[in-house]
């Protein structure tokens, strides 16, 4: 009947939207089939006494496609009948759990420069940067295209140099080709002690300490295969190692630092959304519709700029590297509590103030700071509700699953996610565990971060207060199901177990959990922050 009706159809559109619905249907039934044929297959096999087929077994015999490995360049159905192969080239971690986890090449080589780039050139000799440019001029032209525009192709100085002088190539990379150097911010120094120096004092969350400890120590990095966190890394490393995360290279411009897309590349995304925030608010919306027009290379100030950006308001106009200078108190993202208005924290309160005052009253600015303050704790009221049904849930047995039906964390345990040593993790979770770790991770730090911001409609409406309301509704759901399926169950005598697909499956055997063996953690002398101590640690 769908071929006849394919066939007298007048109109082509209804024709061809037709065609898309057949080869719809046909999906479906394969994917029918599939589910039939799984479960037989594998009791075919395990009754013969042979080993059960894989599931990329089950999907070939239904496409007809043979299982081959994932990266022979084979065009893989869904990538249903494709084996994972995982990558032929990692490099070890770094720190006390460098045994634990890998990075990808790029990640090491290119945003930890300093402590694993080692160059592979195969032209030998020594060179001038005239000798660079020209052969770069045809080998790299754009880079050199950027270099001839930038401060460094002219002669100046800094307060630093004795005198003026042209930055070349040399001068970041060395001369001996065989020996070249990626630059981290240790190759800035020279000329821009203040600026590197500011970079490096920042405490736990500031750029500072974006790779050496919130990458190298922090679960969530550590207990996933290094090729997932890869992105997550490179963007902790490139403002951590190196200077041309903020204005890039090879033009280095401090008006491109200026600007919030700079800062947009890292600061933006569910968890740490500062830059959509800021362009929801009147400020951003004012410097999209102006910024065009201003002179990017003046001095932060009021008189400059009409609005404040992100450099202006954790920079300054001195510029100061350490963005956490105006931090009033760190918070992990917004996840702990803290009423910066408290007593405690006046002084840091008044900065704030004054740095409003470039256009605010004090009053507006002390008013939309304390409503901060009030629009936070609110939000943490529905997260310790939330928490509250779930220790219930926990401490009667009633998670599905539990911990223990889990696979194992990072630490080799089976903590719970909410609880210390847990690390509020997205992954290898119940599912109302997962809806608390949103609402934390999500939407109480959408919160803190759209009002400080000024985003109206994203602290209620859109990320903070209206979404974690949905969450909290669903956990309740959640929890009345778990119980009652749980009063269910003991009526009829029924004791239920987690399946196994908790704990095992292709992705979840390759956490790190499954990995970790007696002896994997070193000391922390291994550690490579200096004297801060490491995560969760009082000391080093």
């Amino acid at each position: 009947m769908l071929l006849l009706y394919l066939f007298i159809t007048k109109k082509k559109g209804e024709g061809r939207r037709m065609i898309r619905s057949v080869r719809g249907y046909l999906m479906m039934l394969a994917i029918i089939a599939g589910c039939t044929l799984l479960p037989m297959n594998f009791c075919k096999s395990a009754s013969a006494g042979d080993a059960a087929p894989t599931f990329q077994d089950v999907a070939s015999s239904i496409y007809g496609q043979a299982v081959g490995d994932d990266d022979s360049g084979e065009l893989f159905v869904f990538g249903l009948t494709a084996k994972y192969t995982g990558p032929d080239r990692v490099m070890p971690g770094e720190g006390k759990f460098k045994n634990i986890f890998y990075f990808l090449p790029v990640t090491a080589l290119y945003y930890d420069p300093e402590h694993y780039y080692v160059s592979t050139q195969k032209v030998e000799g020594v060179f001038k940067t005239d000798e660079c440019v020209l052969c770069h001029s045809i080998q790299t032209p754009r880079i050199v295209v950027d270099w001839k525009a930038s401060k460094h192709s002219k002669s100046g100085k800094t307060k630093a140099m004795a005198a003026e002088q042209v930055v070349g190539c040399d001068a970041c990379h060395g001369n001996n080709h065989q020996e070249l150097k990626m630059p981290g911010h240790q190759s800035c120094a020279p000329c821009h002690p203040q600026e590197q120096k500011d970079h490096t004092t920042g405490t736990l969350g500031s750029h500072a300490h974006a790779w050496h400890i919130e990458i190298n120590e922090f679960a969530w990095q550590l207990g996933k295969p290094g090729e997932e966190v890869a992105s997550c890394a490179q963007c902790h490393g490139i403002v951590s190692n190196r200077c041309d995360g903020c204005h890039t290279r090879h033009q280095f411009k401090p008006s491109e630092a200026r600007k919030p897309e700079s800062c947009g590349i890292c600061h933006m995304g569910v968890d740490h959304a500062e830059y959509e925030f800021y362009y929801n608010s009147y400020h951003g919306k004012i410097l999209m519709m102006e910024g065009g027009t201003w002179d990017w290379d003046k001095k932060m100030t009021p008189k400059n700029y009409r609005v404040p950006t992100c450099a202006y308001c954790h920079m300054g106009e001195d510029g100061n590297h350490n963005t956490q200078n105006m931090s009033t108190v760190y918070n992990h993202m917004g996840m702990f509590q803290v009423n910066r208005g408290a007593p405690r924290y006046k002084s840091k309160r008044d900065a704030w103030i004054k740095k409003c005052q470039g256009c605010h009253s004090p009053r507006f600015a002390a008013e939309q700071l304390y409503a901060m303050d009030e629009q936070i704790n609110i939000s943490f009221t529905k997260w310790r509700e939330a928490v509250g049904i779930l220790v219930g849930l926990y401490l009667e047995g009633l998670f599905d699953p539990m911990p223990a039906d889990l696979a194992p964390d990072w630490t080799g345990g089976h903590t719970m996610n909410l609880l210390p040593g847990g690390a509020p993790r997205f992954y290898n979770v119940s599912n109302i565990e997962r809806l608390a770790v949103e609402m934390i991770v999500y939407q109480v730090t959408a919160v803190y971060k759209a009002a400080a911001h000024f985003s109206l409609d994203d602290v209620t409406y859109n990320a903070g207060a209206f979404p974690m309301d949905r969450h909290l509704i669903q956990i309740k759901d959640e929890a009345s199901k778990l119980r009652r399926i749980s009063t269910l169950e003991k009526e009829v005598g029924i004791e239920h177990k987690a399946y196994d697909f908790w704990k095992h499956g292709e992705y979840t055997d390759l956490l790190t959990g499954y990995k970790r063996k007696e002896g994997d953690v070193l000391s922390k002398d291994e550690c490579r922050h200096g004297d801060h101590p490491c995560f969760d640690e009082p000391e080093h």
